[in-house]
């Protein structure tokens, strides 16, 4: 159920053929939670596993074999707008005047490997430059 949920294009109204109206949201909000709660981590905390010191010399190797003029560049900045309903209230916090819709931003760094190596968000109509300010800081800190 929360997979079909997730899936784009899909309102609740699209699933009401397939599973019970008054218990729809309530399930999918409480197993989204449970698998927030339990993996939320893999995405939001530094990853030793994948982002430890030995790791990013071969991302920034692997970067700079492929032509880049930077010899230290480990991963790429990958900033994500998502476009949600209008809320009810605080339109304006989330408001994205670029895209022109109501809006939650999300930046990662992206490594060569596929994998997402950090991700802050959601944020709402805020400068990425306070953003990019948070990577540089959690990137500097190791």
């Amino acid at each position: 159920m929360l997979l079909k949920r997730l899936a784009y294009p899909c309102r609740y109204s699209d699933m009401v053929h397939r599973f019970a109206r008054p218990v729809l949201s309530m399930i999918t909000n409480t197993v989204l939670d449970y698998v927030y709660d339990r993996h939320g981590h893999r995405l939001t905390q530094w990853n030793n596993q994948v982002m430890d010191p030995n790791h990013l010399q071969q991302y920034a190797d692997v970067i700079s074999a492929k032509g880049s003029p930077l010899d230290n560049c480990f991963g790429f900045v990958d900033g994500t707008v998502r476009p949600i309903s209008r809320p009810g209230q605080h339109q304006r916090a989330v408001y994205n005047v670029h895209k022109r819709v109501h809006a939650l931003k999300f930046q990662s760094v992206a490594l060569p490997n596929g994998l997402i190596g950090n991700l802050y968000g959601p944020i709402g109509n805020n400068n990425y430059n306070n953003v990019w300010n948070y990577l540089c800081m959690v990137v500097t800190s190791v």
